[in-house]
């Protein structure tokens, strides 16, 4: 479980995930994905199956009764030499329109870098899709990098396809990342470690000098 400093957790995904990600597959089963219409058994199959350079973390909030799924964060062409991935996400429909929208798609990035240890993750926005392209650049940090021309095929017509790219060090020097201090992980402080180590070297330091 990785907990946010902005209130919203992360964990694989598991078996009692998949109706609602069958279903939030449906919505828009005409876009950007590879598959057409899925069944329940298709989706079975590709649960049983992912590939090692793929992640599929469930976003949860603190909702109503509790901490609520409210979307999904994808990790795809993972590559641990290069250090880099292509990152992507869903939010369920009850909150689209709120703040959580933001919430889950910085925490998923700041996972892709702090606990993945990336040094680039790359994005990818269909050119009519503005919010998100507003996301992705003025929240996040992205750069727009190329445009792959009629990339995606969409109801009887292609679309351009926004290439997007952020590397660490840009990252790490934005305002939003340096305002949660020494990490974005609520249950980790690199500057609690400090101390304790500080403190262990004086208590071996003293036993040393009395021997």
């Amino acid at each position: 479980m990785y907990e946010h400093k902005d209130g919203i957790n992360f964990r694989k995904i598991e078996a009692s995930d998949l109706p609602a990600l069958l279903e939030l597959k449906r919505e828009s089963w005409w876009g950007t994905h590879k598959s057409l219409i899925i069944n329940s058994e298709d989706q079975r199959r590709w649960f049983e199956s992912i590939p090692s350079d793929q992640l599929f973390l469930i976003a949860e909030t603190r909702w109503d009764n509790g901490w609520e799924p409210c979307g999904v964060a994808v990790y795809t062409n993972i590559d641990m030499i290069s250090r880099t991935l292509q990152i992507a996400g869903s939010i369920y429909k009850a909150f689209r329109k709120t703040e959580t929208v933001k919430n889950c798609f910085s925490g998923g990035l700041d996972f892709g870098f702090e606990m993945l240890n990336m040094q680039r993750i790359e994005a990818e926005v269909l050119e009519y899709n503005v919010p998100s392209q507003q996301l992705e650049i003025d929240h996040l940090g992205f750069t727009v990098e190329g445009r792959r021309r009629r990339a995606v095929y969409k109801c009887g017509r292609y679309y351009d396809s926004i290439q997007m790219g952020l590397l660490r060090e840009e990252w790490e020097a934005q305002p939003r990342v340096k305002a949660y201090g020494d990490t974005c992980n609520k249950n980790f402080s690199h500057d609690k470690m400090e101390r304790l180590s500080k403190r262990f070297s004086r208590v071996t330091d003293a036993a040393s000098a009395s021997q």
